[in-house]
């Protein structure tokens, strides 16, 4: 007995408290695995029907309220009294398929990041589109990161030319 109790006691020490959120974005590599992993945690909607609290346990750590209210009026379907995702080549409010390379841009500023890529015209596979720029804000709130809003070829100039 005092075993498991020590055995439990060290896992809960050893899970931060809240291992997703992201209070200190400093550089291009924090940006990308922080937007990596909100990805993860949009396509893993698709893998199970949920209730509305397990969607918003899975989103608040990444996304804003304004934003998970977006995703969830384009993204989110209400099936045999839960919810689920279904998968789409081009899905507004999911985090763009970004390169996260040198292609993809970053501009921090103490209170929004900006994340953006241009992505040039395609006519091959099932999509196509004309050429455009990509991206998302992240807003500081409460002390952390949160996408807070999807950029679709409307990112302000400013912005496109300090990135580029």
């Amino acid at each position: 007995m005092k075993k498991t109790l020590l055995i439990l006691l060290i896992v809960l020490l050893l899970i931060p408290l809240s291992p997703n959120a992201k209070d200190s974005l400093s550089n291009k590599n924090d940006v990308f695995r922080f937007l990596q992993e909100a990805f993860r945690a949009q396509i893993s909607l698709s893998d199970q029907t949920r209730t509305k609290e397990e969607i918003i346990d899975v989103l608040s750590p990444y996304f804003s309220d304004k934003y998970q209210k977006m995703f969830w009026d384009e993204n989110i379907f209400k099936e045999e009294g839960k919810f689920v995702t279904y998968g789409s080549d081009f899905a507004f409010y999911y985090i763009p398929f970004f390169h996260f390379s040198d292609e993809t841009k970053v501009v921090i500023s103490p209170e929004r990041i900006y994340v953006l890529q241009f992505f040039p015209s395609t006519t091959d596979g099932p999509v196509s589109y004309e050429d455009h720029y990509e991206g998302v804000v992240l807003k500081k709130m409460n002390g952390g990161w949160k996408v807070d809003e999807y950029l679709y070829n409307n990112i302000p100039k400013s912005i496109i030319d300090k990135a580029y």
